[in-house]
């Protein structure tokens, strides 16, 4: 239909008309077609959000038991991805006093791809501490860890260390030797002690530790013999 030169057509008829225009085009010259929108063909596939993520955690939670204050310990919780798309971890966030994580975000998980986070406890005040880990996609919580830990306070503790007497005609003394690690090396934690002391306190042991102790016998020109079979022990907690 021709306009007249002096016509204005409306805004609204036009858009009708294009409207109209491509539904006759997709309808293929059927019958007539609605004004309303056309539903498109084919439908378009909604892309996944983050509530289509899903991810795991093995364990899927952390209890860190009784720690002694200021000393650290550190267990790992294996983050994997269950879902059949792909999980950009943008934020963590940890709750809970004396918990951190050792991850750096974004990180960007495949399907059946996992990643594993150490968390570490490290109380600074005895009681019990519940907490946990979040892992976030763009401000939607994908992942929360549950987290749990008691700090204690350290108690004082000793270990004696006892020997035979050495036979030798030209003997000194004793040195007394610890280490942390199995087989050394060692320190030496003890003045050079007269013959006849066959026994030795070390009081400065950490609660949950283990240490490993020798002896050596000292003669009057400073010869020192060779170590005597290690003894070990394991400090309780706390």
């Amino acid at each position: 239909m021709r306009n007249k030169a002096n016509q204005v057509v409306p805004a609204g008829l036009l858009l009708i008309l294009v409207v109209c225009m491509v539904s006759a085009i997709g309808c293929g010259g059927g019958g007539a077609q609605s004004a309303g929108n056309p539903s498109p063909s084919p439908s378009p596939t909604p892309t996944p959000g983050p509530s289509s993520a899903t991810l795991s955690a093995t364990p899927s939670s952390l209890g860190f038991g009784s720690q002694v204050l200021n000393t650290p310990t550190t267990q790992t919780t294996k983050i994997t991805n269950t879902g059949s798309v792909a999980v950009a971890i943008t934020q963590d966030t940890i709750a809970g006093a004396g918990f951190s994580a050792g991850i750096t975000t974004p990180i960007n998980l495949n399907p059946a791809q996992s990643v594993n986070v150490p968390v570490v406890f490290n109380p600074a005040a005895a009681g019990t501490v519940n907490g946990s880990l979040v892992l976030m996609s763009n401000g939607t919580t994908v992942l929360s860890v549950p987290l749990a830990g008691t700090g204690l306070s350290p108690v004082s503790h000793s270990v004696d260390i006892a020997w035979d007497a050495s036979s030798s005609a030209a003997l000194q003394g004793y040195n007394v030797y610890r280490s942390t690690v199995s087989g050394g090396p060692y320190t030496r934690i003890s003045p050079v002690l007269a013959n006849s002391i066959l026994l030795f306190t070390d009081t400065t042991p950490v609660s949950g530790k283990q240490y490993f102790y020798v002896v050596t016998a000292v003669d009057t020109s400073g010869t020192e013999s060779a170590a005597s079979t290690q003894a070990a022990v394991t400090i309780p907690v706390p």
